[in-house]
C-alpha cells in the first residue's frame, strides 16, 4: 500500500510505503531513472530498506530491515513484499512521469541535480 506521493528535493517521487513484513508504513525515495532499460524495474530506498518495483505488474521486492541502512549490496537479499494494486501502479507511474527531466532537482540554486529523463518511459514497461 503507498500513499502521500510527492516530488522530492533530488527531483524524483517519494512515497509512504506500507507492503508484507513491515510493521508500519515507511517514507520511501524512488532513485532517478536515467534511460529506458531502467524504468523496467525502479529502485526505491528508505532508511532501512531497499528494493525494487517492475512497473508491468507492481511487484514489490524489499530487503529486510536493516538498523543502520540497506544499500545496494542489500538487493541480493530481497525478497516478495507483496503487490501494488493496479490504481497505485498508475499513480505511481503518473508521479514518477511527472519528474521526468534531464536535469531534475533544485535547479534555482544549482543543487541536486540529477538525470531524471528515463522517467518518460514508465507507462511503456
Amino acid at each position: 500500500m503507498i500513499s502521500n506521493l510527492h516530488k522530492n528535493c533530488m527531483g524524483t517521487v517519494s512515497f509512504d510505503g506500507k507492503f508484507d513484513g513491515m510493521r508500519k508504513a515507511q517514507d520511501f525515495i524512488v532513485y532517478p531513472i536515467h534511460n529506458e532499460a531502467d524504468a523496467q524495474e525502479i529502485q526505491i530506498q528508505s532508511d532501512t530498506r531497499i528494493g525494487r518495483v517492475r512497473m508491468s505488474d507492481g511487484r514489490v521486492m524489499l530487503s529486510p530491515s536493516r538498523k543502520g541502512g540497506s544499500y545496494g549490496v542489500h538487493l541480493m537479499f530481497a525478497t516478495h513484499a507483496g503487490k501494488l494494486e493496479a490504481d497505485e501502479l498508475l499513480l505511481l507511474k503518473a508521479h514518477i512521469m511527472s519528474t521526468a527531466h534531464g536535469a531534475a532537482g533544485k535547479r534555482e540554486n544549482g543543487f541536486i541535480q540529477t538525470d531524471n529523463s528515463g522517467a518518460l518511459a514508465v507507462f511503456g514497461a
